[in-house]
């Protein structure tokens, strides 16, 4: 069977199908930083307020437990509707990733 051809963008010139790849569509990467970088870092600093609150340390125990203290903060929220209200918005969000981090310490301990 004789190969066959495809019009390429210029008039002129054929592409042969041996010439031609054919990719996946384009992926976005998995991970945005932009987002990701602030949240451990928010997570950092809520994470150290806690440990000061109920004791605890260390750099990574401060972001673990502060990301995961973002996270049950936020379903206290959904959950029982309970807000802090600063009148910041940040201020509210710190308050309340800081109480689930304080969560999180003393069920860790409670576990453990």
């Amino acid at each position: 069977m004789a190969p066959r051809s495809r019009k390429s963008s210029k008039p002129d010139r054929v592409v042969r199908d041996e010439e031609v790849e054919i990719l996946p569509p384009r992926r976005a990467t998995a991970l945005d930083w932009s987002v990701v970088v602030p949240t451990v870092a928010f997570g950092t600093a809520t994470g150290f307020v806690a440990s000061l609150v109920v004791g605890g340390g260390g750099l990574i125990r401060h972001a673990v437990v502060g990301v995961l203290g973002m996270l049950v903060g936020q379903g206290i929220v959904r959950v029982t509707g309970w807000r802090l209200r600063t009148g910041h918005g940040f201020l509210d969000e710190a308050g309340m990733a800081v109480l689930g981090a304080i969560l999180v310490i003393l069920l860790a301990r409670f576990i453990a």
